[in-house]
């Protein structure tokens, strides 16, 4: 027994100090992730809200780059009963985006992100709401952190 435990020891002790590393991992350190102004041009106030709470903003004033963001909703039914009701709908949320330099002007990058997320009808309508709601948020930012992590490659190049 003690040497199981000794061995789960040694093991964990080697792969905590192996010094891995997330590929995609974003530090706060990162001085790239300081320089951009992000600028959200279109989207529901929720999905809006979402966004401007999952990325790093400053002032326009400071900013090297500058990134321009249209936010698309859309719902469609996923489940349909023999009857003809919507048992489970899909939210997909897509994040247009181009990431500009602000002292020439110049297109970096533009490109596209998606999140998706379910969720399942019920009876109450204020039920449905807060489970639609839940669903934006969780494909929003699906969205946005994919967005975030293609913006922070592209102007760390």
């Amino acid at each position: 027994m003690t040497k199981k435990i000794l061995f789960i020891l040694l093991i964990s002790t080697l792969i905590y100090s192996c010094g891995f590393t997330p590929t995609l991992k974003i530090s706060n350190n990162d001085q790239s992730s300081n320089n951009i102004y992000y600028e959200i041009n279109s989207g529901s106030y929720l999905s809006k809200q979402v966004v401007r709470t999952s990325i790093k903003n400053i002032n326009k004033d400071e900013a090297a780059y500058s990134a321009n963001i249209q936010i698309n909703e859309f719902e469609s039914a996923v489940n349909i009963d023999s009857n003809g009701s919507v048992l489970e709908y899909r939210v997909e949320v897509k994040i247009n985006y181009s990431i500009r330099s602000v002292q020439s002007g110049d297109l970096i990058y533009k490109s596209q992100s998606r999140g998706f997320a379910n969720y399942d009808v019920s009876k109450s309508e204020y039920t449905n709401t807060l489970v639609k709601n839940e669903a934006v948020k969780t494909a929003t930012l699906e969205a946005a952190q994919l967005m975030n992590i293609m913006v922070q490659s592209k102007v760390g190049e």
